[in-house]
């Protein structure tokens, strides 16, 4: 009886363990999107929320940004389609990371860019934000 309760306990406590990592990597990964969509948008209020302060990023020409320069910066090409791909998910108790790539086509069709990513988000004050990022162009054969 004793060890039927101890197993019932450990159950019910790595399920609630697997639910929060689940839940955990659907916000980062839903927030990957809000990022995207965002910057699409030009949408300089959502990208203060998904920033934080502290916010660092190595761009794909090796220029380091914080986030007031992020922000001011040409947030996403004009007349684009941008889609995330190939994302995975790392969490870390507080901190998650977020590794993928970004498929960048011009609409009339004149180029494609694939970038890969990655993003380094921490849990603060109950919510994720982006405190890192560093983005590296795909070489094309």
């Amino acid at each position: 009886m004793r060890a039927a309760l101890i197993f019932a306990a450990f159950t019910c406590l790595l399920g609630s363990s697997v639910q929060a990592a689940t839940s955990d990597t659907q916000q980062l990964l839903d927030l990957e999107q809000r990022w995207l969509t965002a910057a699409m948008q030009h949408d300089t209020a959502a990208l203060q929320q998904i920033l934080a302060d502290d916010f660092v990023d190595v761009t794909y020409q090796g220029a380091l940004r914080d986030k007031t320069d992020h922000l001011h910066s040409s947030l996403a090409p004009g007349k684009t389609k941008q889609t995330l791909e190939e994302l995975k998910v790392r969490l870390y108790g507080d901190t998650g990371i977020v590794t993928g790539q970004n498929t960048i086509v011009a609409i009339d069709g004149s180029f494609t860019y694939r970038i890969r990513f990655t993003d380094v988000f921490v849990r603060r004050d109950s919510r994720w934000q982006a405190v890192s990022a560093q983005e590296t162009p795909e070489k094309t054969p």
